[in-house]
């Protein structure tokens, strides 16, 4: 189980933390969780004992602020990536107790990505209802004001298409005096 360890090493045991160090061992620690590591392992790659460790995990837990159900999926989902590759591998190398994990993965991997699904697609869906409304109200906008724009330049063609019938030329037969109309 490879890590950034090697270029982070872990500091003195006799030498006390500043805050960042601090949080650069609190990012190691749940980098390793992530990785499947177990605490006894962790501790031994930092310099702690495993009850630190559990300690620094329960602490950052306590004050971190929930997630929610989508983005609990997501790190979940990232979590079973490396049990799903070694449990694929083991059954793909014929070991048949393999199976069974394998089995269990799969199905965690169903149902968080079924959670992430619904979340992201309830996300999505909010969103797509948001911009269709604000379409909608910016259309019924654009149609208001052009019908009350619209309303001067319509008496306007109007008037101008009474004084063209007034001033058009007469029939052939007719012989009616033509006063031409000039633009405004």
């Amino acid at each position: 189980m490879e890590t950034g360890a090697e270029q982070n090493p872990a500091p003195a045991a006799n030498k006390r933390l500043t805050g960042v160090g601090k949080a650069a061992r609190r990012k190691r620690i749940f980098a390793r969780l992530r990785e499947g590591w177990a605490y006894d392992e962790i501790a031994r790659e930092e310099g702690i004992t495993a009850r630190r460790a559990r300690q620094i995990v329960s602490e950052v837990l306590r004050r971190r602020e929930v997630d929610d159900g989508s983005d609990h999926a997501l790190l979940q989902l990232s979590r079973l990536a490396p049990a799903l590759r070694a449990a694929g591998e083991a059954v793909g190398q014929g070991n048949v107790k393999a199976i069974a994990p394998l089995i269990k993965v799969l199905d965690r991997l169903d149902r968080y990505q079924k959670a992430a699904q619904s979340e992201t697609t309830d996300k999505l869906i909010n969103t797509i209802n948001f911009y269709a409304a604000a379409e909608a109200y910016l259309e019924e906008d654009k149609t208001e004001r052009s019908t009350d724009e619209a309303a001067p330049e319509a008496e306007a063609r109007q008037e101008e298409e009474s004084w063209n019938q007034a001033a058009a030329p007469a029939a052939e037969g007719d012989k009616k005096e033509f006063w031409p109309v000039f633009p405004r």
